[in-house]
């Protein structure tokens, strides 16, 4: 059987230390229109990015989820340098307690890869994106449980970006512990956020390029005009 972008593909350039990275997408029905176009051209553009670094092509892993009315992995994970951006179309509802937890899952798949064949890797990184409330009410005790250890327990970093003036940032903010002084949000307009996709590349590409044993005191690159953060 020839693989899809939805197959998980081996880990590349085993003796560098990987870090994993989930790009979770909401494409319920609000997203129709413009916000679905830029999510779109924002996930090419991220591989547009990713190209202008080598270090970050050989070891960042990047898998793309996708949250409606259901969960999809959209492209399992693979090397950076393999990456291929999917087109995505808006609809239905928004379940995004479930992507969390799909996502979760597969982050620690990939961890449990990397054990086996003795590859050392970063904290990963879970990047979710969203323009509303999760209607998937149901799941968020154990979304938030499952997210919340994963970020005492230093297992993730957690970065979510409210999309337009009805995302809910408030919301977001909650499934970070209670302990966690600076919970941090991003937002950007419904209309222009493909350079969030720009950001979240140059950020992975710098942490590629520190010491793995100090990956918590990387400085970031500053986002960009658009993009807001709050905490």
């Amino acid at each position: 059987m020839s693989e899809t972008i939805k197959d998980r593909l081996p880990v590349d350039n085993m003796g560098e230390c990987h870090v994993a990275a989930v790009l979770l997408v909401d494409v319920s029905g609000s997203m129709d229109g413009k916000p679905i176009k830029e999510l779109n051209n924002g996930l090419q553009e991220f591989y547009n990015a990713l190209q202008q670094d080598s270090l970050a092509l050989g070891r960042a892993d990047v898998s793309i989820i996708s949250f409606g009315s259901t969960v999809k992995i959209e492209m399992g994970f693979r090397p950076a340098e393999m990456y291929e951006a999917p087109t995505l179309t808006a609809y239905g509802l928004t379940s995004m307690n479930q992507g969390i937890i799909t996502a979760l899952d597969e982050i620690e798949k990939r961890k449990t890869l990397y054990k086996s064949q003795g590859v050392k890797y970063y904290r990963p990184w879970l990047f979710v994106l969203t323009d509303g409330l999760p209607t998937d009410d149901h799941m968020e005790s154990e979304a938030m449980q499952k997210l919340r250890t994963a970020i005492e327990n230093k297992k993730v970093t957690y970065m979510p970006m409210g999309i337009g003036s009805n995302a809910d940032l408030d919301q977001l903010k909650k499934y970070y512990p209670d302990s966690t002084s600076a919970k941090v949000t991003l937002s950007a307009n419904a209309t222009d956020f493909v350079s969030a996709f720009q950001w979240l590349s140059a950020s992975l590409a710098e942490i590629t390029h520190s010491d793995p044993k100090i990956t918590q005191d990387v400085t970031l690159p500053g986002t960009p005009s658009n993009i807001v953060v709050g905490i």
